[in-house]
């Protein structure tokens, strides 16, 4: 098998409070860390508690935050993946945004909803992840 060249993805949904949030923690957890999960958004708001309770249960230590596009536009990422169409048309131009996904996930108001975009989103993740070699 060759190296494995996604090393960074940038994760962008509209408000970068559950959507995004969660793709990064899976990302990060599905490919034991091999993979740097960043997430952002256009118009940042606060991270529900729901969401910060489900990323305590998944094992992240500390409070999650939010970030906006600006925060991370002079990084480099090997892809780029939005996660809701508001997102996608917001989209600047990054530094290095060398593969663009583009996803559409409904956003979770709730634990049920989160319980199911949290399968979704890992399902979409693995498969993504097993295509690039990298589990």
């Amino acid at each position: 098998m060759t190296a494995n060249p996604l090393k960074s993805i940038l994760f962008i949904c509209r408000h970068n409070s559950v959507r995004s949030q969660l793709a990064a923690l899976l990302t990060e957890k599905i490919s034991n860390s091999k993979v740097q999960a960043h997430s952002a958004g256009p118009e940042p708001s606060s991270i529900p508690q729901h969401v910060q309770d489900w990323a305590v249960q998944l094992g992240h230590s500390g409070q999650l935050a939010t970030q906006s596009l600006e925060q991370v536009a002079d990084q480099p990422f090997d892809m780029v993946v939005t996660l809701c169409d508001k997102s996608h048309q917001a989209l600047p131009n990054l530094k290095s945004d060398h593969q663009q996904i583009r996803w559409d996930f409904h956003h979770a108001d709730n634990a049920e909803d989160l319980k199911h975009l949290e399968i979704e989103l890992a399902e979409r993740i693995r498969l993504l992840l097993l295509t690039k070699g990298v589990i």
